[in-house]
């Protein structure tokens, strides 16, 4: 059986010949793919929460979680932006790194700060919300060390613990630049 995340590979991989608008469509159909394979969690979830489906302010407070990211991430500051993260998080990483723990993440942003990488935006695209579990879609910009603009997705698994939207797992991808005309 074909991993949902060796999918997501292929994909993008497919990806850098595609223009901005199939890119995003692209994303979007990778994102379901990734849920669909984590159906039977989800459904887990939802048999185990109560009422199936969250009021409208659950969403609003996801969205309160995606404005923290960002405003700690244009901090620079790696261990406000961690403790978004379970402890025990999954965070895959956009050149297919794997980051297992809060602290592995925290490392990763500390990193990326000294390399210079700054200034996020985060817009999102969707959030749903299914009892105590929630995934977003959100589209990222970033300034490289370089100075120029790095764009890309995100996908995050997330999970109320005490009150707290709290992401469990997150697939972040890079938007690839063009390949050159032949």
């Amino acid at each position: 059986m074909v991993t949902s995340f060796a999918l997501i590979q292929i994909a993008l991989k497919r990806q850098t010949s595609r223009s901005n608008d199939t890119r995003e469509r692209t994303m979007k159909h990778l994102a379901s793919m990734t849920l669909i394979a984590a159906g039977p969690v989800l459904a887990v979830a939802m048999a185990q929460s109560g009422p199936a489906f969250a009021d409208p302010d659950e969403r609003v407070a996801i969205e309160g979680r995606l404005q923290q990211y960002e405003a700690r991430f244009n901090q620079e500051d790696a261990v406000a932006l961690s403790e978004l993260f379970d402890e025990e998080v999954i965070y895959y990483g956009p050149l297919g790194q794997i980051f297992e723990g809060r602290a592995a993440v925290e490392e990763r942003y500390r990193q990326s700060f000294v390399a210079g990488f700054s200034d996020m935006t985060v817009d999102t695209i969707e959030i749903e919300v299914v009892g105590d579990t929630a995934w977003d879609i959100a589209r990222y910009t970033i300034t490289a060390p370089n100075g120029e603009p790095l764009e890309g997705y995100h996908l995050a698994i997330l999970e109320k613990v005490d009150g707290e939207w709290i992401v469990q797992r997150t697939l972040v991808n890079a938007v690839m630049p063009e390949p050159p005309a032949q």
